[in-house]
């Protein structure tokens, strides 16, 4: 299993990024860019409310139990 970190720059998500560097945890970067100050649409997409960071943790039975 390999953790999906979607980031958004200058936000609190760099507190995952760093944690799992640290605990040396495998995981894919998704980094998205503020457009100007806030959220941009693609991070929206996945997050109505544009916050990060957002994990995915590619299982199923979690992704049923969130949605």
């Amino acid at each position: 299993m390999v953790l999906t970190v979607h980031h958004l720059q200058r936000s609190q998500s760099e507190r995952i990024v760093w944690l799992c560097e640290e605990l040396q945890i495998p995981y894919e970067l998704k980094l998205y860019q503020r457009s100007p100050l806030l959220s941009p649409p693609e991070l929206k997409a996945i997050s109505p409310i544009g916050a990060a960071p957002l994990i995915d943790d590619e299982d199923p039975v979690s992704k049923k139990n969130i949605r």
